[in-house]
């Protein structure tokens, strides 16, 4: 009798065990799956950035006086904001 309740603990433990085992792949796969879909958007959107930093960087060079007003009125704002609270 103690024989069977042993075999019968170890195939319930095995059976629970490859269980928790698939579990685990389960969870792995998706977690791959989202981080490489996070990835993907990090890639475009660090892509985006550099579009912007590349524009801006264009828009200073063709207007100098002009960034240097704007960069001044968003410096006096900043402050203002900053002050108020």
């Amino acid at each position: 009798m103690e024989r069977t309740t042993q075999r019968n603990m170890d195939k319930n433990i095995d059976c629970l065990s490859q269980g928790a085992h698939q579990a685990v792949d389960r969870a792995s796969s998706a977690a791959s799956q989202v981080m490489d879909r996070v990835g993907e958007k990090g890639e475009e959107w660090m892509e985006m950035k550099d579009n912007w930093v590349q524009g801006a960087r264009d828009y200073v060079r063709a207007h100098p006086i002009a960034a240097l007003g704007i960069a001044a009125a968003a410096g006096y704002l900043f402050s203002m904001i900053s002050r108020w609270r």
